[in-house]
């Protein structure tokens, strides 16, 4: 009896080994049902599958999916490669799909040379927006920008705005953003530049390099610093001049093109050093705005824009009073100096539905403004007032604002901006 027992004993082992033994042969030998390929989007899928050495109806190894992803990783197509294996039921686990995730590389589907390669590239990184502006006092201003995108790196780009008319420009701006790290965003370029003085009706030709950088502190506010160095010609004078600045800027705008119940400020300090100058003037600078919601989509508009000096201001970097970008119902430029005051209030009411695709509306305004001299006091110097009433509209690329504005003197302007992003 003692020995039957044994006997069968030994006979379910070896059933039990054997069985095993053809377990692990077919988990070994998955059978591929089913596959699909993810991310390509020059490169087929037939020529991805192509790559990695694979059909339906194969039998997978063991390490068959490390050396598929291999076969993928070394054909030079692809920048990142992964090979997920998914059984197709619940019962049954040699049965398998398989999908090939890939991450193309910059003209993988260029098979021309390497040089067709890089041509493909640098065809793909480049976008071309157009600029069609007009401008008060300086007329309309044409040309186009040109812009590399991760050419320095992921999130970095090279820009190449070239502009004819009011402001003649030729630039190389260069910019790159990180998620980490003590600075959110750096950039810098070189430039040259002319345009007209609308105060002093003389040409400002200048030539400059600046370097520059940005960090977010929390949501909606931020941080920046900025070195300018430029060569400026200006009518008769020619003179060098450094400009340094710190600067903190708070927004919370969700709209840009009609904000309601939202607040924006910049608030700076400048240091302005020509080179031919007595000593550096300081020049803090606020530009405070206020969106109050009224009635139904009726907003209130509120701004006060500041900026002071420690001495007195070379001429071509004196700001400007007058036009629609501060007091209404004056020319553009109409007085420059030193320093520079200007407040105003509009009420906005928009024409059309907040969700539709453009927005339009009409407002009505109250400007005041004044410009002084470093050795006059502000308060005793005689501010303008403009008042009035004006049309904007804004879609997905145009922005147009139309204002008439009356000086409180028996005289009125008409003031017009626009411009055009494609």
């Amino acid at each position: 009896m003692m020995a039957a027992r044994r006997a069968v004993c030994a006979l379910a082992l070896v059933l039990l080994v054997a069985t095993s033994g053809v377990a692990q042969t077919n988990a070994a030998r998955e059978l591929i049902t089913e596959l699909r390929v993810h991310g390509n989007y020059s490169v087929p899928d037939a020529d991805v599958l192509g790559l990695a050495g694979v059909a339906p109806g194969d039998r997978l190894d063991a390490d068959g999916v490390g050396a598929i992803a291999e076969r993928l990783r070394a054909s030079g197509r692809f920048e990142a490669v992964e090979v997920r294996k998914r059984y197709t039921s619940l019962t049954r686990t040699d049965e398998v799909a398989l999908i090939l995730v890939v991450e193309e590389r910059p003209a993988a589907s260029v098979t021309g040379g390497r040089m067709a390669r890089v041509l493909t590239t640098a065809l793909r990184q480049t976008m071309f927006v157009p600029i069609l502006d007009y401008t008060e006092g300086d007329g309309f201003t044409g040309g186009g920008r040109f812009t590399l995108v991760d050419v320095l790196g992921e999130r970095g780009t090279v820009s190449v705005p070239l502009t004819m008319g009011g402001t003649r420009q030729a630039a190389l701006e260069l910019e790159k953003r990180f998620d980490r790290g003590p600075v959110h965003a750096f950039r810098g370029g070189v430039s040259g530049s002319r345009s007209q003085n609308n105060h002093f009706n003389v040409h400002d030709r200048r030539s400059e390099l600046w370097v520059g950088a940005d960090r977010e502190l929390v949501e909606g506010l931020s941080v920046s610093a900025e070195t300018r160095w430029a060569d400026v010609r200006f009518g008769l004078l020619n003179e060098q001049v450094a400009t340094h600045r710190l600067g903190l800027e708070f927004d919370t705008r969700r709209d840009v093109g009609f904000p309601r119940d939202a607040i924006f400020v910049q608030a700076g300090w400048q240091w302005l050093d020509p080179a031919g100058g007595a000593g550096t003037v300081r020049q803090p600078q606020l530009d405070a705005r206020v969106f109050i919601g009224l009635f139904g989509q009726t907003a209130m508009a509120l701004r006060a824009h500041y900026q002071g000096a420690s001495a007195a201001v070379p001429v071509y970097a004196q700001p400007l009073l007058g036009g629609g970008a501060s007091v209404r119902g004056h020319r553009v430029g109409a007085q420059a100096g030193d320093r520079l005051a200007a407040v105003s209030a509009e009420l906005r009411v928009p024409l059309n539905s907040p969700m539709s695709f453009g927005k339009a509306g009409v407002r009505l305004f109250v400007d005041s403004g004044a410009v002084c001299d470093v050795d006059e006091r502000l308060r005793k110097t005689k501010f303008l007032q403009g008042v009035g009433a004006g049309v904007f509209t804004s879609a997905a690329f145009i922005n147009l604002q139309l204002d008439v504005g009356h000086d409180l003197h028996g005289g009125a302007r008409v003031h017009f901006r626009t411009n055009v992003s494609f």
